[in-house]
């Protein structure tokens, strides 16, 4: 295999050796570095996004990485701290694969390349049309994409195990920083709503009926309200979901990042739908007596629905109001033809109840340079889970008092 020598080229043909499932034509490797060069790209990006019909794809798709450059690399507070690291595999002119990577600068002059999106992207993965560019020479062109990387790691959170850049990581022995599971509810064999209802012990449904009652007699009749991206009444919901889920953060002394920063409700409030053709960004809310009182912030992709933020007001935290919207929203999806409901792997035992099956993650890191080696082996195989484990076990006032301090900063 013969590739070209120059490492600071950032467009370059590579000829790949030929075999039986082979097509006979070079691949072209790109790294984009700008919001317009990824703009371009947006008719043949939503063609491979219809082509490979990734259900654990979202977060690699042209709607959630065009609306991150827009936000997070034109407009942030912070955008030089990140740079766009598009990389696009073309053969025969054909887009075959997308990569859809950013790096970010660290303290101490370190540098990675993450998942675009990162940490709210909540899969790392890739699209890959496998009928141009096959699994075995995909792996060659990974090792060369890394290779011209300027960076000191790689780091992918939950990539998918039924991914096949999966497998290539694995063959390569790249680094397994974790393994867990995402707790999904397969929907296509449940014909309607009223026999899967009464598939549960009359104690489950009886404990469930009441939940409901107990809202509706102390404060009022509950509706749910379906909302797309790009609607004035999505934006109110984002917004309102967001004020919810940081009181509840701050009175259970937790601290989640990803909803910390500034920029979030932009980004979140930018992302857009379809109500007719049931895709994209959604938030359903539910309502007793006419006021919000829990909110669940999702994406529709090809029938599948990822679930992505779940919040209530903490004003009413013991009505149980995110499991009763959370009948609510799945009663919805069963009556619109979803096919699978995914929780993303942030798991919570109450989502057990609305779960039947599980999907395989793992996150990756691969060291590129010294610095790389030295900050995985030294902070993130030891210091940080240790200072983690050490935070999680203090009192919740003290935690609470800790990351006021950390905020206010």
């Amino acid at each position: 295999m013969d590739f070209p020598s120059n490492p600071n080229l950032h467009e370059e043909t590579v000829n790949l050796p030929n075999g039986p499932l082979m097509v006979d034509e070079p691949v072209h490797i790109e790294i984009h570095d700008t919001p317009e060069a990824l703009r371009a790209l947006e008719a043949e990006w939503r063609a491979l996004e219809t082509r490979v019909a990734d259900g654990l794809g979202y977060f690699q798709s042209y709607d959630w990485c065009a609306n991150w450059c827009s936000v997070y690399l034109e407009s942030a507070s912070d955008a030089s701290a990140r740079k766009l690291q598009l990389v696009t595999i073309r053969r025969a002119g054909q887009l075959a694969c997308i990569i859809p990577l950013m790096q970010e600068n660290r303290a101490l002059g370190l540098k990675f390349h993450r998942s675009i999106g990162a940490p709210l992207a909540q899969y790392s993965n890739i699209l890959l049309d496998t009928a141009l560019l096959p699994i075995a020479e995909m792996r060659m062109c990974w090792k060369e994409v890394c290779r011209r990387f300027d960076s000191d790691a790689i780091l992918l959170k939950r990539f998918p195990q039924a991914s096949q850049m999966a497998t290539i990581l694995d063959e390569e022995n790249i680094d397994r920083e974790s393994e867990e599971v995402s707790l999904v509810m397969e929907l296509d064999t449940i014909d309607s709503w009223t026999p899967f209802q009464a598939s549960f012990s009359k104690s489950v449904r009886r404990g469930r009926r009441r939940r409901l009652q107990k809202i509706e007699r102390e404060l009022g009749d509950v509706k749910l309200e379906v909302h797309f991206g790009g609607t004035d009444a999505y934006r109110k919901a984002i917004s309102l979901a967001l004020d919810f889920k940081r009181q509840w953060l701050k009175e259970s002394g937790r601290n989640i990042s990803a909803f910390s920063g500034p920029d979030v409700a932009e980004f979140l409030m930018a992302l857009q739908g379809d109500s007719a053709a049931r895709q994209g960004a959604m938030a359903y809310v539910m309502t007793a007596g006419g006021k919000p009182i829990a909110i669940e912030l999702g994406f529709l992709q090809q029938q599948h629905y990822y679930c992505f933020l779940g919040s209530f007001d903490w004003a009413h935290r013991n009505y149980s109001a995110g499991k009763v919207q959370m009948e609510q929203s799945l009663q919805w999806a069963i009556e619109n033809q979803i096919s699978m409901i995914d929780y993303l792997g942030n798991y919570e035992a109450y989502q057990g109840d609305w779960s039947n099956g599980t999907a395989a993650m793992a996150s990756y890191r691969a060291a590129l340079s010294q610095k790389g080696r030295l900050y995985i082996g030294l902070w993130d195989r030891r210091l940080k889970p240790t200072a983690k484990a050490a935070f999680r076990r203090l009192p919740a006032n003290i935690r609470k008092s800790l990351i006021a301090v950390l905020r206010d900063r």
